[in-house]
């Protein structure tokens, strides 16, 4: 095997799985139609939060670039001759409505079509809907590149399973599930991707299993936080504490239930349903086949909406009330706000009326709202504070007394839990959580 890859799609997938490879040995070129993306890359100048073993991504990327072992651009005719390994991670992203918008990932292996020579090989590693590798990838790549799959180059799918933040540890222990067009593109596949990988590989009878695989580990996923934030639901209605509750249930050794939060951010998990729906050719299937899972989508997707309402509640009213948020982002210590529940409770709450401002020095601010960069003032300023997630930058000590020293304020909105075993808020009036 010649260690050398391309990656399509440099996002939160892609880069760090280029990096791997290059501190796997491998020589790799990345392309990304977002010339933007690229100057960042080329700059080393980028907000993930991605360490390699304790190295700052940048820092890694970085060395990777001066060393000429990494090379980016934009422009897919740029791509060195020489490779004939490609690793496509581009998006699709999902609308309100659950409808998938394919046409980034047609675009893409199009333009990657057009680069194929004979004895190529072409993993395919983002997300998609059952049949897409067969279909739609497949159908993209023959008919820019002339050539046929499984014949004159090889086809393999293999999802990724990386949780962002631990993208490098994952890249090397997460086991994989790799299918193929036929048994050389499958072994071909195993052998690049187990390249970096300590686990062994397991070889799925299809393609399609793969797929299917990949959504239904994330939907499942769903299932099980929409469970945790009912039973939150039901505990409230009976004012029973709901992490005590969940604690009280998780003491059966046959039992757990995860803790509740204010929805499911991300780029997985919320999208996995719609995923699995996007499979089935007559949309009144997925009430047929999928019903557990389409009412744990709906749940947790109103999650935030419900939230807002018990703030309403506690704030005896949402008009003109100065929220503050100590972190907007969509999972603790990141910087990424997609499909990022918080961000959507604060645009619920600003729709209510609200005046919201943000505290977070990590991830970027969605449009519509102030930024607070001094934790001691913005406390003073808010009648309510919602605590959605941890986040580096924040001091929860400094944090805690501010909250201790004016308890007189609305409500302060402990959703993370963070000072749920702490005496001193405990049956407070103005404390909140789940």
């Amino acid at each position: 095997m010649e260690k050398k890859v391309a990656v399509v799609g440099l996002g939160y997938v892609g880069l760090p799985l280029a990096l791997t490879y290059v501190l796997g040995g491998f020589q790799v070129a990345g392309v990304d139609v977002d010339a933007q993306r690229i100057e960042a890359i080329r700059s080393a100048s980028l907000g993930m939060r991605e360490d390699f073993d304790g190295v700052p991504v940048n820092d890694v990327l970085r060395k990777c670039l001066a060393e000429g072992n990494l090379m980016v651009t934009s422009v897919f005719a740029s791509l060195p001759r020489d490779i004939d390994t490609y690793i496509i991670t581009v998006g699709i992203p999902i609308d309100d409505n659950w409808n998938l918008d394919m046409s980034m990932l047609a675009s893409a292996c199009q333009s990657l079509g057009r680069q194929l020579k004979q004895g190529d090989l072409v993993i395919c590693r983002s997300t998609v809907p059952v049949g897409t590798t067969r279909g739609l990838v497949m159908s993209a790549l023959e008919e820019a590149s002339g050539l046929k799959a499984g014949v004159d180059f090889d086809l393999a799918y293999s999802s990724e399973r990386i949780a962002e933040g631990r993208a490098y540890e994952e890249f090397r222990t997460m086991p994989l599930v790799v299918g193929g067009i036929n048994t050389r593109s499958l072994e071909r596949a195993a052998e690049v991707l187990g390249a970096i990988n300590t686990k062994p590989v397991f070889k799925a009878s299809s393609i399609e299993l793969v797929e299917a695989a990949k959504m239904f580990e994330n939907a499942q996923r769903d299932v099980n936080i929409a469970v945790a934030n009912q039973v939150a639901r039901f505990a409230n209605r009976f004012d029973i504490p709901a992490w005590e509750l969940i604690d009280a249930c998780n003491t059966h050794t046959r039992v757990k239930i995860l803790a509740p939060g204010i929805g499911v951010g991300g780029h997985c998990i919320p999208y996995a349903s719609p995923y699995l729906f996007g499979s089935l050719s007559d949309p009144a299937e997925r009430d047929e086949l999928l019903p557990t899972f389409v009412s744990a989508r709906e749940a947790n997707a109103a999650q935030p909406a419900y939230i807002a309402g018990r703030m309403a509640q506690a704030l005896h009213g949402t008009s003109g009330r100065r929220v503050l948020f100590v972190g907007i982002a969509m999972k603790d210590y990141s910087d990424d706000v997609t499909v990022s529940p918080a961000a959507v409770l604060a645009r619920t709450l600003k729709d209510m009326g609200s005046v919201v401002h943000v505290l977070d020095d990590i991830a970027e601010v969605p449009p519509g709202f102030d930024r607070e960069t001094d934790l001691r003032g913005a406390a003073a300023w808010a009648e309510a504070i919602v605590l959605p997630i941890r986040q580096s930058g924040v001091n929860y000590d400094t944090l805690r007394e501010l909250l201790l020293e004016t308890p007189g304020r609305l409500c302060v909105c402990d959703f993370r839990g963070i000072f749920r075993d702490d005496p001193d808020f405990a049956g407070q009036p103005w404390y909140m959580r789940l």
